[in-house]
């Protein structure tokens, strides 16, 4: 006969279990590079760049769609999403553990990091251009992801 904590115990368990299942959202299938995602809500950069200042402070995970990547260490790269445009960056740094893919442009991408509010140069802004290759429009004023990790999403965007 089971006792009446071993029964609260099993359905505090099983309640666990459920809701477990139930507020953490899958990925969708890819390769990730960096650490391990952690799911969360997945926000569409649009969404976070119209209100920065709401997510500031925070892990998030971003979709968008991946403009362009260096070209020499893959150090940055650069998304858009419903007309947002963002840089992204490893927060180990250029010369850190990870690099992005050279070849993500045009893929669409969860980026798992924190965003913040970033100036860019006109002398930083040539840099990147050179180091992608080709012209890329670049946003004096903007936001910057730090990232820890990212899903390639299988598939184009």
């Amino acid at each position: 006969m089971r006792t009446r904590s071993t029964r609260l115990l099993g359905a505090f368990l099983s309640g666990l279990t459920l809701l477990a299942c139930v507020s953490r959202p899958s990925l969708p299938a890819g390769e990730i590079v960096g650490g391990e995602i952690r799911t969360n809500e997945v926000l569409h950069l649009a969404v976070v760049d119209a209100r920065p200042e709401a997510y500031a402070n925070r892990t998030l995970l971003i979709e968008a769609t991946v403009a362009a990547v260096c070209q020499k260490k893959g150090c940055w790269m650069q998304i858009t999403d419903q007309g947002a445009r963002a840089m992204v960056r490893w927060e180990s740094g250029c010369d850190g553990q990870y690099a992005f893919p050279k070849d993500l442009q045009g893929r669409r991408v969860l980026i798992q990091g924190s965003i913040y509010p970033k100036t860019i140069s006109e002398p930083d802004a040539r840099h990147l251009e050179e180091e992608a290759g080709r012209e890329i429009r670049i946003d004096r004023e903007g936001c910057e992801i730090n990232a820890s990790s990212i899903l390639v999403i299988d598939g184009k965007g």
